[in-house]
């Protein structure tokens, strides 16, 4: 039933073309046994065809997104505490998901730098698990005094690491129809200064946040995704728009950064 809907969502947001074609491919490898993830999931040539700069270190990812490399020295300077202090949460709170859904050390590291350098009014992500860019993003900001994050999920688990914050609002949205209820806050929230895809990596649901976001987001802000080595839709968007995205290369993923 919830593959139905999946479909029925991706007609809705992405036309019957779109749809068609990785359908298409997802049944023909599906003979194979490898998935719909397989088929769509770049290649390393992808990422340096794009043109942009590929990283594997914050500071360089922020420095390739146009931050001087003084702000960005100074601000990473501050991360080590914001590190402790998650360790410290994460050993004190009973979690639901494993830790390998949350962000890699780098990503954090990049999430806390881009807040604090951008000193944005609203940020919003999508997939929140445990919390853990949601603590680094919220700790970024406490630091610069001012802004909100809207985090939006569709479990009613997420969020332990941070439980509460005066600048966080966690949304839950309808699992049925999550796309939907996402646009509708989206247009409600304003303009955003930095936005964060960390929900479902598949090709479509990917490209719909991308799309989606893309008008809401100021001149200068970031559009940043976890997991675009899971789909090309990351490249695929960026290409569209003729956008020049830096990749960095975390441990385990990928995370592409493109700004306005």
């Amino acid at each position: 039933m919830r593959r139905v809907e999946t479909v029925r969502r991706w007609l809705r947001h992405a036309g019957p073309g779109r749809t068609a074609s990785v359908l298409g491919g997802y049944l023909a490898v599906r003979a194979l046994g490898t998935g719909i993830r397989r088929h769509v999931a770049p290649a390393i040539g992808d990422f340096t065809a794009s043109g942009g700069p590929i990283v594997t270190a914050a500071g360089d990812l922020l420095r390739a997104l146009g931050f001087s490399a003084d702000r960005v020295a100074s601000v990473l300077a501050e991360y080590p505490a914001v590190a402790d202090r998650l360790a410290e949460r994460y050993a004190a709170v009973e979690l639901y998901y494993p830790r390998t859904h949350g962000v890699e050390a780098e990503t954090g590291a990049a999430l806390y730098g881009l807040t604090r350098l951008l000193a944005p009014a609203r940020v919003a992500e999508t997939g929140v698990a445990d919390g853990r860019s949601s603590y680094v993003i919220l700790a970024a900001l406490t630091r610069n005094g001012t802004g909100t994050l809207h985090s939006f999920d569709v479990n009613d688990t997420a969020g332990r690491l941070v439980g509460h914050h005066p600048q966080w609002r966690l949304t839950i949205l309808d699992r049925r129809a999550p796309d939907r209820a996402l646009r509708r806050e989206l247009a409600a929230l304003g303009p955003l200064e930095l936005f964060f895809h960390d929900s479902d990596h598949m090709y479509l649901s990917q490209l719909f946040e991308y799309d989606e976001v893309w008008p809401h987001l100021v001149a200068g802000g970031v559009l940043a995704s976890d997991d675009v080595d899971d789909s090309r839709a990351f490249l695929d968007f960026c290409a569209q728009r003729a956008r020049r995205p830096a990749f960095l290369f975390d441990h385990r993923k990928i995370v592409g950064a493109a700004r306005v």
